[in-house]
């Protein structure tokens, strides 16, 4: 079965510039650590953009075949995407995504709400007229493509975050925004409720902000 990855090749032309520079020293940890570290980025940026099927296995033979690379990378990468929630693993078949139940996508909204409430905030509270203006116009950038995508909108709250001067905060709200995602909570940008939600912000008007944000997260 194959794996669609869209970074295949920008991962593989990575590892044999890495081998080229540092030789066939395929005992080095640093190496087998930066391996494993493009091969995990690139596997979660196509989880990320929906570019995997949550139906399908992933194997590590299969993964380390596209990637050019033997299966310890491969194997890493995925058990740390194991650990942080992305897949899980079953013995002898593979890897799935980790596909969420009616009861925990209630509790992931229920914690999303809570910390992009606290991201307008803090974004009212800290964040400067240029810092806004510049979510702004990433904002309008994104009204004019004709073909929005649930990255996109992923974008737009990791940016809103990182905005609030608390440097905790995307990391915290990136992980909510995936299971939200994963859990088919949203599927696409409301841009025209971000549009809402940045002038409320350079409005500082946070009740104004907080009801445009509800809207947006609560929209299926």
């Amino acid at each position: 079965m194959r794996c669609p990855l869209t970074n295949r090749e920008k991962t593989c032309k990575i590892v044999i510039e890495h081998i080229s520079e540092n030789g066939n020293d395929n005992g080095s940890n640093d190496m087998a650590e930066k391996l494993s570290e493009k091969v995990y980025h690139s596997i979660k940026a196509d989880i990320d953009s929906g570019v995997i099927d949550g139906r399908s296995f992933l194997s590590e033979a299969q993964l380390a075949k596209q990637f050019g690379v033997s299966k310890a990378p491969v194997r890493d990468a995925l058990h740390l995407l194991c650990s942080q929630g992305y897949l899980i693993s079953y013995p002898r078949k593979g890897y799935m995504l980790n596909l969420y139940s009616s009861d925990e996508i209630n509790q992931i909204q229920v914690i999303r709400r809570q910390v992009e409430k606290l991201c307008v905030k803090l974004a009212i509270e800290n964040a400067s007229d240029e810092e806004i203006l510049s979510l702004k116009e990433f904002t309008e950038q994104q009204m004019g493509s004709s073909d929005p995508s649930k990255t996109n909108n992923t974008m737009f709250h990791l940016r809103l975050a990182e905005i609030t001067g608390n440097q905790y905060l995307p990391g915290i709200l990136q992980d909510m925004l995936y299971k939200a995602s994963m859990a088919a909570i949203k599927s696409s940008s409301d841009l025209e409720k971000h549009q809402h939600i940045v002038n409320a912000l350079l409005e500082r008007d946070l009740e104004k902000a907080e009801l445009y944000l509800e809207e947006d997260i609560m929209m299926l």
